[in-house]
């Protein structure tokens, strides 16, 4: 049989021309060859009889696959140089890390979502920014079973009856998956990354979030029984915030956390989790958000945590059971708190047909005591809590309200103390937390400045 030396081929590379911008933290990875990707899918079937057959349980080691490589290259027919050996080596390799060739940007601490389009087009997200990226798989039948396995991992699963997928992969990252019959190439997979495998007050201040001040009221608020909203929008580390302050609810308190995706999970020995469950293939099975929250009313909870208000029904069953008396965590996409209101405003008003609007904002103003806004900082690209806001009661027609902290950009970041009164004097007092001590503006520490200035020269 003649030889082929693959160095006279045409070199059809699939991967995307180089972006304008890259990741700067990861090493540069392009797809294989045509002729490559077809000796990678056949080393990769014996490799798996290896494993599965007389040598089951057995590792097949580096050697064992640089000489299985050779062999196939020779029965197919190729002639191949050390370089393509290693290229074809290092991409088993990297397939058999957990996220295979997505695994160095998951290893990656600045990426926050890896964003995948087909097999050639990957990027993330840093910041808020969404950034092109030189990783490939080495060819689309490569990537759409690697989407299968990650979704099997997840305990999901999808196809043209079911489209969309998501799921956890334990508490690291959360996978959402488009079948390619809804999509233009396809399949898209969005990996949400989560930083913090547990998470704590501490966690968060020394990442910069927010300094220790504003996270004592904040936890005086939580301890006191008072229901706190997070509001932001997608990115900005909503879920995270809440499970911190969660960590601050008494271990004698039963907690139940209602999620579509398991992303909260709690250090705590009176936590219980429900999921809802989307309607299978035949239309059958949902259970929805509002009726897991009215079955949460019968399992004895001091507290609720609710993942996220989506919907008109979710929101009123989540306003309903806090304005009962059981304070509440949730969160709620919105660009600032004032939005956040008119978002629960036009959810009730969905949900309540024929309801005056004063009743609606009383709802809120009994349920919902503080309202904390967190984005993404234009300037040093870290997620801050820019807005804490006190809800208080309604008068006039008009739902009256207050801003404690305010973050603003400058030299060094800094969060204002707005207003010194509080609603919740007593609960504050009890915490040891005094509003009228506070310097204004407060600033990080000088270790978190250092920390934040160094990060933003390395990342330039």
């Amino acid at each position: 049989m003649q030889k082929i030396n693959l160095a006279m081929l045409d070199d059809a590379r699939s991967a995307a021309p180089l972006p304008a911008l890259t990741v700067k933290t990861a090493a540069s990875r392009v797809g294989l060859s045509p002729a490559l990707s077809h000796i990678l899918q056949h080393v990769r079937r014996e490799r798996d009889s290896l494993q599965t057959g007389e040598a089951e349980g057995q590792i097949v080691s580096s050697d064992q696959i640089a000489t299985l490589i050779r062999e196939v290259a020779q029965r197919l027919g190729f002639e191949l140089t050390s370089y393509e050996i290693d290229e074809v080596m290092a991409q088993i390799e990297r397939e058999q890390k957990p996220f295979g060739v997505l695994q160095p940007l998951v290893d990656d601490p600045e990426v926050s979502d890896i964003i995948v389009s087909d097999y050639s087009k990957i990027a993330v997200q840093q910041g808020r920014r969404n950034i092109t990226t030189d990783y490939s798989f080495p060819d689309q039948s490569s990537y759409e079973n690697f989407v299968e396995r990650l979704l099997m991992r997840a305990g999901a699963t999808y196809s043209t009856k079911k489209p969309i997928a998501d799921g956890m992969i334990g508490s690291l990252a959360r996978v959402h998956a488009v079948h390619s019959c809804m999509c233009e190439g396809g399949p898209y997979l969005t990996i949400r990354l989560n930083r913090f495998r547990s998470v704590s007050v501490d966690n968060l201040i020394e990442s910069g979030a927010a300094p220790a001040e504003v996270f004592s009221y904040l936890q005086a608020i939580i301890e006191g029984g008072q229901t706190v909203l997070v509001v932001g929008e997608v990115g900005t580390g909503k879920t995270t915030l809440v499970r911190a302050l969660a960590s601050g609810i008494g271990s004698d308190e039963s907690i139940l956390v209602i999620e579509d995706t398991p992303e909260i999970k709690l250090e705590h020995p009176q936590a219980r989790y429900i999921t809802t469950r989307e309607s299978n293939s035949d239309g059958a099975g949902r259970i929805t958000p509002a009726e897991c929250i009215r079955a949460g009313m019968r399992m004895a909870m001091n507290r609720i945590i609710f993942g996220e208000m989506r919907d008109a029904e979710a929101a009123e069953a989540f306003i309903d059971v806090c304005a009962s008396g059981h304070p509440g965590l949730s969160t709620i996409h919105a660009k600032s708190a004032a939005e956040a209101i008119t978002r629960l405003e036009l959810f009730l008003g969905r949900a309540q047909k024929g309801v005056s609007r004063t009743v609606i904002i009383d709802q809120i103003a009994t349920a919902v005591q503080v309202i904390v806004f967190v984005d993404i900082c234009r300037i040093s690209g870290r997620r801050r809590i820019m807005q804490v806001r006190e809800i208080g009661p309604v008068a006039d027609g008009v739902l009256r309200s207050r801003d404690l902290f305010q973050y603003h950009h400058g030299i060094t970041p800094g969060w204002r103390v707005l207003s010194r009164v509080s609603a919740h004097r007593e609960v504050l007092e009890a915490a040891g937390v005094n509003l009228s001590e506070m310097n204004s503006p407060i600033e990080l520490s000088i270790t978190g400045q250092f920390k934040e200035a160094i990060s933003r020269h390395l990342h330039q």
